[in-house]
């Protein structure tokens, strides 16, 4: 059975005592698979794991995988002085200070006023393997999310390919019916159009050479060798969408070979019946690259 590559996926949970993480991911169309991953700063060093899942789970589309961690235990802080600012700036307020007769007193307030002049750093700690490993599992829960909406998504392409397969192929059917109408149009035409030029030249050709030349230019404006590769790309099609593979590139690839033969067909003929019915196939041909253009 097909997916889509359009859904949506959430999971939260803890990872430990020290972090409450909430994953959201979404997929949208792409002709090849490409992440993004974002994620905290302090939690970087885990985005090459999160983008070996996303290669594990999907084979086509735009996947966005947004972490989000809030801090469920506050971590130990290392507060630092820049004391290069302080022997700078400290001592040319003092002296500003004393030239407006303001004293030279300083308080702690009048200090933290100094830009960057106090840092203060969180200490963070290495990622342990299990907060590593609640987190892998989280993203794997919201991509089953995602996975099972694109997968009820892909029932819906399914039907809609599948009725349009079966309408090429009864519209198939009704060309083969007008084989021998084609042969015929172009018999006529051809012998027509042998004598015009024969007329014109002032010359004289044997009947059997007329007739091979004729038989060869029927031979090439005939359509079975169409109608029968366009019998067996339907059945590609057809065990496409069955399958259990990913088809998104394999049904693309199909369908344009689909509209080759069909446009090969409809330049074989002047038929205006038959031009209707080549024009019904590429309707529909055409319809089902709009779908696969979302099939992963």
């Amino acid at each position: 059975m097909i997916t889509s590559m359009t859904g949506f996926g959430r999971a939260a949970g803890p990872l430990s005592d020290r972090y409450f993480v909430a994953v959201t991911t979404k997929s949208v169309n792409h002709r090849f698979l490409e992440a993004s991953v974002r994620l905290p700063e302090f939690f970087w060093e885990l985005e090459p794991a999160l983008r070996a899942i996303v290669s594990e789970t999907f084979s086509r589309g735009k996947v966005d995988l947004s972490v989000r961690v809030q801090r469920t235990h506050q971590p130990e802080y290392n507060v630092r002085i820049n004391t290069q600012i302080a022997n700078v700036v400290v001592p040319q307020l003092r002296s500003m200070a004393e030239e407006l007769g303001l004293g030279s007193t300083f308080t702690g307030s009048d200090l933290m006023r100094v830009p960057d002049l106090l840092q203060v750093e969180a200490i963070e700690t290495e990622i342990a393997d299990d907060e590593k490993n609640a987190l892998a599992q989280l993203v794997r829960e919201a991509f089953a999310q995602m996975v099972a909406m694109r997968r009820v998504e892909g029932e819906s392409l399914h039907a809609d390919i599948a009725a349009r397969l079966k309408t090429i192929r009864q519209l198939q059917q009704n060309l083969s019916g007008y084989r021998d109408e084609i042969r015929s149009e172009l018999l006529a035409a051809y012998q027509q159009r042998v004598q015009d030029i024969a007329a014109q030249a002032g010359v004289q050709v044997p009947e059997e050479r007329i007739a091979q030349e004729i038989v060869l230019m029927v031979e090439r404006g005939d359509i079975a060798e169409e109608l029968t590769r366009l019998t067996h790309h339907v059945e590609q099609m057809q065990q496409a969408i069955d399958g259990r593979e990913a088809a998104g590139k394999k049904l693309d690839f199909v369908s344009q070979e689909m509209l080759r033969e069909i446009n090969t067909m409809g330049s074989k003929s002047r038929s205006a019946t038959i031009r209707s019915l080549v024009v019904e196939l590429k309707t529909e041909v055409e319809r089902i690259r709009e779908q696969v253009q979302n099939v992963e």
